[in-house]
């Protein structure tokens, strides 16, 4: 099996989550994993299961109740210093007279 210059060692796992993700590399690499598919049965099992999993996190997902998201950005701007989008102005102590 020829593979293209710039591929890695074969990586099913890898080369998979790559692929599934889009992140594999230019045209070429692409249309070579894809006929590396049809003869690469841990391949193929590889991105089988990296499209189920993306599909079952993105079906199970849920967004974070309004109130919570509110809250923690809320402490997330005590934090930090800043109220609203503003730094929050900190007051330094009176001087003691002497």
């Amino acid at each position: 099996m020829m593979t293209p210059v710039k591929m890695r060692k074969h990586d099913p796992e890898r080369n998979a989550a790559e692929y599934v993700s889009g992140e594999l590399g230019g045209r070429r690499v692409r249309r070579w994993f894809d006929a590396h598919l049809l003869e690469c049965e841990d391949c193929w099992r590889e991105v089988l299961l990296g499209r189920l999993g993306r599909r079952l996190a993105t079906d199970f997902r849920e967004s974070a109740p309004s109130t919570l998201r509110d809250r923690v950005r809320a402490v997330v701007a005590l934090e930090s210093g800043r109220v609203g989008d503003r730094p929050r102005r900190r007051r330094l102590p009176r001087r003691r007279s002497r």
